[in-house]
């Protein structure tokens, strides 16, 4: 297997906020806001990527040459329900003609990690579109997996890109294993996972800590 394609954001404000995400002490307002600032950030980094095109302006005095972003209206975002919610949002500010999809999905017990899927809501998938799947936290891979095999079966897009706070290698890994051409965007790869499945050092449940526990 080819090695992934993975992009780890550097920028120093990527790395403040995820140091507030991963703080135990930062609240649930100060968490929703790093992980919305993260979006932001690596959608930032991923128009990096795309190609621009020469345009006329004209300024209040003359004529001009400018330059407009090609295929900011071919994206389509996914997000996993609840954790993506403030990181899809940041996404937004740098992405605001994204089409959008919606999944409600989680993982099950190990070993297995089973995905329960409970509401999926995906718009047709063209050829020339870019598809992000959006989920802050990419550790085992296997809910990944299971959405985009969803977003597949609404089209086959020109480009599977995932977008995570932090990472696990085995995660990447196994998503890799299935999709060899996708593309990984991700401000760490941290150490390991638990035997639960869970990234450490991690910044722990990040649903639980942007709406607060449901227990």
């Amino acid at each position: 297997m080819a090695s992934p394609r993975i992009t780890i954001v550097k920028h120093p404000m990527a790395l403040e906020q995820l140091t507030l995400a991963r703080d135990r002490r930062s609240d649930q307002v100060i968490f929703r806001k790093a992980i919305f600032r993260l979006g932001r950030i690596l959608a930032y980094e991923f128009l990096r990527t795309l190609e621009t095109k020469e345009v006329q302006v004209e300024t209040p005095l003359e004529k001009s040459r400018g330059e407009k972003i090609k295929g900011n209206d071919k994206i389509v975002i996914v997000m996993i329900l609840r954790a993506s919610i403030p990181f899809v949002e940041g996404m937004y500010k740098m992405l605001p003609m994204a089409r959008t999809g919606i999944i409600s999905a989680w993982r099950g017990e190990p070993p297995d990690f089973s995905i329960e899927v409970s509401y999926a809501k995906i718009p047709t998938i063209h050829e020339d579109d870019i598809v992000i799947i959006a989920d802050p936290m990419l550790a085992t891979g296997h809910t990944l997996v299971e959405v985009a095999n969803r977003v597949m079966a609404r089209g086959k897009p020109k480009r599977l890109v995932f977008f995570s706070v932090i990472s696990a290698r085995q995660g990447i890994n196994y998503v890799s294993r299935v999709y060899p051409n996708a593309e990984f965007y991700t401000c760490a790869i941290d150490r390991k996972l638990n035997k639960e499945g869970y990234i450490l050092p991690g910044l722990g449940d990040a649903g639980d800590r942007a709406f607060g526990s449901p227990y």
